[in-house]
């Protein structure tokens, strides 16, 4: 979660246009990184690379789905994303999988390729053609504190006091979006 809110909160900022409009989204990732504290595990490089990869995959995505929602009207886009992601996909994941496949798996995933990412793709679509990339960006960066929450009410995790500051200042950025 912390390498997409870090790349989404600098969408945020790469897009503002001005620096009242940088604050907002450096605040957001300052409470992500108080929810999550990366300073707490150990870090290993290769680790690192693949989440500053996956962070520029989520940054262009952002900007990517909002151009192209700005180019084809109502949620058509999905028809030219849906497929790009798919192919995407396929290279990366089709050589790993391909000893394990067989025809209920075949057609579960194909069912699943179509159905689940059609929904919330189509209302980041509609988000997306209604906020601009900062907000949306800093929108997004409300994930894991949201995933915090989840984990201390469904699971019984306990937050230390910066997680809840982070939280805060997460939620509180939220709201100032929303206004």
């Amino acid at each position: 979660e912390f390498r997409r809110v870090l790349f989404r909160s600098a969408v945020g900022v790469l897009r503002a246009k001005s620096r009242a409009h940088v604050v907002w989204p450096v605040l957001a990732m300052a409470g992500v990184v108080l929810v999550t504290q990366p300073w707490t595990g150990t870090i290993d490089l290769w680790g690192v690379v693949f989440a500053l990869l996956a962070a520029f995959g989520w940054a262009m995505y952002i900007v990517l789905t909002q151009q192209a929602g700005d180019r084809i009207s109502g949620v058509r886009a999905l028809a030219v994303t849906i497929p790009v992601a798919a192919i995407a996909a396929t290279f990366v994941g089709l050589p790993s999988a391909w000893g394990h496949l067989d025809l209920g798996v075949v057609l579960a995933g194909m069912a699943l390729g179509i159905l689940m990412p059609v929904i919330p793709f189509a209302l980041e679509l509609i988000a997306l053609k209604r906020l601009t990339a900062a907000a949306f960006g800093t929108l997004m960066a409300g994930e894991p504190a949201l995933a915090a929450l989840f984990g201390t009410f469904l699971l019984g995790e306990r937050l230390d006091v910066l997680q809840i500051t982070g939280i805060g200042i997460v939620i509180a950025e939220i709201g100032r979006a929303h206004v």
